[in-house]
Order: C-alpha cells, then structure tokens, then sequence
C-alpha cells in the first residue's frame, strides 16, 4: 500500500525537482520558463478541460448526491480560506482568493484518478473524474476568477467592475474551454478524430509541462515568515477539505463507496494549474510554495484514507 502511493506521488515531486534543478544550474532561466507557463495556461490546460469534458456523456456519469455533497464541501472550504484570509490576515483580495482556490481544488486528474483507480477499478473510477473536473471547472475556477478579477477593479463603480470581470471571463481560455466542452457535450456533438488526438496530445503535455515550471519557480524561494500560512492552506486542503466532503456527502445521501471516492479526491494536493493560476494574480512563488507544503502533508492524509478504505473491503 504504502509502496503503491509512493509510486504515483514520486514522479510529481520528481517533475518539480527537475524544474527546480535546472533553474538552480543555469540550464534555464526562470523567465524563460513563463513563456512555457502561458503555453499550459492558454493551449496545454483548456486542451485537458475539452478532453475530459466533450467526449464524456454526461447523462451516464451525473449523480446528484455526490455533486451535490462534493460540490457543497468545496463551496464551504472556499467560503473558510476565503473570509479567514480576508478578516484574519487582512490580505488583498487577490491573494485571499488564491488561498481560497489552493484549498479547495485538487488535482483530480494526475493524481485523485489514479489513486481512485488502483483501488476501485478505472471504469468507476472515470466517473468520478468526470464529475470532479465538472464541480472544479463549472463551480470553483469561475468563481475564483470571478472574485481575483473583481479585487483589481478597486477603485471603479460595480458597473466598471462586473464589465471589467466579464470581460476577462470572456478572453480566459479555460472558460472558453469550459463552455464549448459543456455544449458540446450537452448537444451530443460528435468531435472530430484529428481534433479528439490533438486534444489528447496537448492535455498529456500539460502536467510534466506544468509541474517542471513550477519546480523552477520553487528555485531561490525563501519560506521565511511565510510557513505558518502556507502550513494553514496545506491543512485546509489535506484535513478540513476531505472532512467537509465527506459531511456533505453524508448529508447528501451519499453510500460509503462514493463518500470513500470523494474524501480520496478532496485529499490529494491542490491542481497543477493552481500555482499558474497564482501567478496571473502576482502570486507566483506564494502559489508553487503551497503547492510543495501541500504535497507533503497530503502523502499522510492520501494513506490514511486508503488504509481506512481497505479496512472497509474497498
């Protein structure tokens, strides 16, 4: 079990020590990897979004309790990061929605699946992927736009400000993303082959793509006076976000088979994309910092909730 869990959490810090290793020799410069980091944003990460979504009949994987309890947890973890960033720090709104995203999205896709499915088969396991990247992408990341667009528009009227988010709502690729691949897989459109391949293509160089440029952000990162934070967003996503997902679920009327899949998923770390995200807003190395805290508290959180799941016969 444990060797099992190693397996698929090694290459991701692998990935980033790379990025990490290559920025401290001078192989790269870190400027140079932002021009790689706008190909995820704008090309490598909407491709991920339209694969996962358009080919998907959504008919056949939608169950309203685990949407509903899943959705319901992000929701509230959100709200928390959010508001304790906002009364408690007293941070911008910019950098309160960052810490509200970095609890509350995980990287269902390259790591909350295959976790998912080394322990319940693939096939069910796709369902819940299916319907996590619908919650993330259709809930979440709009409304953390939503509120990081809205915190640089100080100083204008509402007018200004809901144009000014609109607008940026509208240019943002991975909204773009989100509303062809949801129509397209509301209308049934069938999706060309030479389209299907290249959508492939480009989401499986997202993830290496992504994670090694986050690596090379992490080089000359200073931590000082910054880790009680960043241990605050790594325990709300590895501790008070499974829970909250799991209560949810519960109270939705989840079985224990889904609240099983739900709680595994909220526990593993934040989105490959979240640091990314992060530096839009100016945060990047805050972003890429708890990230890595993240990851390391989430190795303990994802075996607990596997070995509970064993011991349950799932």
């Amino acid at each position: 079990m444990w060797l099992d869990v190693l397996n698929i959490t090694a290459p991701l810090f692998i990935l980033i020590g790379l990025g990490y290793l290559s920025v401290r020799i001078d192989l790269f410069r870190y400027p140079e990897l932002q021009g790689t980091a706008k190909f995820v944003m704008r090309i490598g990460l909407p491709a991920l979004i339209f694969h996962s979504i358009a080919g998907q009949p959504l008919d056949k994987v939608f169950n309203p309790a685990y949407v509903v309890g899943y959705g319901g947890g992000a929701l509230a973890v959100f709200a928390a990061g959010w508001l304790l960033s906002r009364s408690k720090n007293r941070q911008a709104g910019s950098e309160a929605a960052v810490n509200a995203l970095g609890v509350s999205l995980s990287n269902t896709g390259f790591i909350g699946y295959p976790l998912l499915a080394m322990t319940i088969g693939t096939g069910e396991a796709g369902q819940y992927l299916v319907m996590n990247i619908l919650i993330e992408n259709v809930l979440i990341l709009p409304l953390f736009f939503i509120i990081a667009d809205a915190a640089q528009q100080n100083g204008k009227g509402w007018r200004e400000n809901m144009l000014g988010i609109l607008k940026n709502l509208s240019k943002n690729p991975i909204i773009i993303a989100i509303s062809i691949s949801i129509l397209i897989a509301v209308l049934k459109i069938p999706i060309p082959v030479a389209i299907d391949k290249t959508a492939t293509m480009l989401s499986t160089a997202a993830a290496p793509v992504a994670l090694f440029v986050i690596g090379g952000g992490l080089a000359g990162l200073k931590l000082q006076g910054k880790l009680p934070d960043l241990i605050g967003i790594a325990v709300g996503k590895t501790l008070l976000f499974p829970t909250l997902v799991a209560l949810g679920l519960w109270l939705a009327g989840a079985s224990e088979r889904m609240i099983f899949a739900g709680t595994l998923l909220a526990c593993v770390p934040m989105a490959s994309m979240f640091p990314l995200l992060a530096m839009q807003y100016g945060h990047e190395q805050r972003g890429a910092a708890a990230m890595l805290v993240t990851t390391c508290f989430s190795f303990f959180s994802i075996s607990l909730v596997l070995l509970v799941g064993k011991a349950c016969g799932f």
